[in-house]
């Protein structure tokens, strides 16, 4: 039971700090938002209880001629029950460029464990290196295999017209897999952060490693997640947004 129960843990928060990176991810790039820079502050709670912080920003760049977007999500976790404990300090960061996700890299430690993973989009291809155990190994993933990364989102734009889902190939950064995703839209929705309602679309998403419903909103250029909730055998967890803001 203690082994069940701290895997759960281990595993929504993972989920959770992919989850936050995706929080504010924008679409498309604005040549008048290259000097704005958003950040979110996300509350982590399971079971009940409050047992972490995500802070996410990002900043819209230019370099060479090409607009972008570089991201960075710090996740503090620290969960101490009585039948387990869990601790994660993680800094995740990225760029995009033309919706597509061209750098990546997770660093920080869990229970720890050190944490070293760093990827480029090369061509043909996006290559992951992976620093553990005093070596290195290579994971390459086609370009042509997925459709998207975990990155970008694409269930805030989805046109799901009468369907019941949409199945994409998708790049899951936590796996450094390619998985096929189910979206399913909920309904149109409100969701309250700071007393102020912000209009988003609620949707549900599994593939093989994850189930969990986001309320999420495309606002013509940025997408905005608001809230997650995931859930596992037994447990359940959710990430919300307490603040948003935008700086210059």
């Amino acid at each position: 039971m203690r082994n069940q129960k701290n895997n759960f843990i281990q595993r929504f928060s993972r989920n959770l700090f992919f989850a936050a990176a995706l929080l504010l991810v924008p679409a498309i790039m604005s040549t008048a938002a290259n000097n704005t820079k958003t950040v979110a502050r996300y509350k982590v709670s399971s079971m009940g209880f409050d047992i972490g912080d995500v802070t996410t920003s990002q900043r819209f760049t230019e370099d060479g001629g090409l607009s972008g977007l570089q991201f960075e999500t710090r996740t503090m976790v620290k969960a101490s029950f009585l039948w387990m404990g869990y601790h994660q300090d993680t800094v995740e960061k990225g760029t995009l460029r033309k919706r597509d996700l061209v750098s990546y890299s997770r660093k920080g430690r869990e229970n720890g464990a050190v944490i070293d993973i760093e990827g480029r989009l090369e061509g043909p291809f996006f290559r992951f290196e992976v620093r553990e155990h005093g070596g290195t190994r290579s994971v390459v993933i086609p370009r042509d295999s997925y459709d998207y990364t975990t990155m970008e989102c694409p269930e805030a734009r989805l046109d799901f017209k009468d369907k019941a889902k949409v199945t994409l190939r998708v790049l899951d950064v936590e796996k450094l897999a390619v998985v096929k995703r189910e979206y399913r839209l909920i309904r149109n929705s409100q969701y309250m952060v700071d007393r102020k309602d912000y209009p988003c679309r609620i949707v549900d998403f599994t593939d093989q490693n994850k189930k969990a419903r986001r309320w999420i909103a495309w606002d013509g250029a940025t997408v905005v997640m608001y809230r997650q909730d995931g859930r596992g055998e037994k447990n359940s967890y959710s990430v919300r947004a307490t603040s948003v803001a935008r700086e210059l």
